[in-house]
């Protein structure tokens, strides 16, 4: 963005067709979208449930870092946190987990403006299921940034080495 980074992240629903499709429309979407507030962002997501509905269905987050500020919006059980030294904000705490993009009935809720101050952790249910809070906020804080989303997929993983559910990481620093 010009005077920002918009951040978007859309995990298709599994088990169901046409998911990644939905997930891949919500991206490609937000290329050219420039947002100024949390409700640009859930105007977006609305337009999107509309748009999916023969297509399929997607979780979706939408964070806008922008002057020293972030807001966006969600929907689903893909959420973004903002990191910094000695807290954690879930910024899509009251979030709709359900319906999804793409049902036609989504409701997705915005959050922000807050100060930015810290990383943006942005991931999939793949992330926040299957790692402990204490040890996500832990990677995040303490590693360099580049280093991040492989040690959080690598916390989510099994003795085996196995994901229990696919996994998508977004790390971005802000002022620290």
């Amino acid at each position: 963005m010009p005077d920002g980074h918009l951040l978007v992240l859309a995990d298709g629903a599994g088990g169901t067709s046409g998911g990644s499709l939905a997930a891949d429309v919500v991206l490609n979407s937000s290329r050219s979208f420039s947002p100024s507030s949390a409700a640009d962002c859930a105007a977006l997501l609305e337009d999107l449930d509309r748009r999916l509905t023969s297509v399929g269905q997607t979780t979706a987050v939408v964070v806008v870092v922008s002057e020293g500020q972030i807001f966006g919006a969600s929907v689903g059980d893909s959420g973004a946190w903002l990191v910094a030294c000695t807290s954690v904000t879930d910024l899509t705490e009251h979030q709709n987990r359900k319906p999804l993009l793409g049902s036609g009935d989504a409701v997705p809720v915005g959050f922000g403006p807050l100060a930015c101050v810290g990383r943006v952790l942005i991931g999939s249910d793949g992330l926040f299921k299957y790692v402990p809070y204490d040890r996500i906020r832990e990677l995040v804080s303490s590693l360099p940034v580049v280093e991040v989303p492989a040690a959080l997929v690598d916390a989510a993983r099994l003795r085996s080495g196995a994901l229990q559910d696919d996994i998508a990481v977004l790390v971005a620093t802000t002022m620290e």
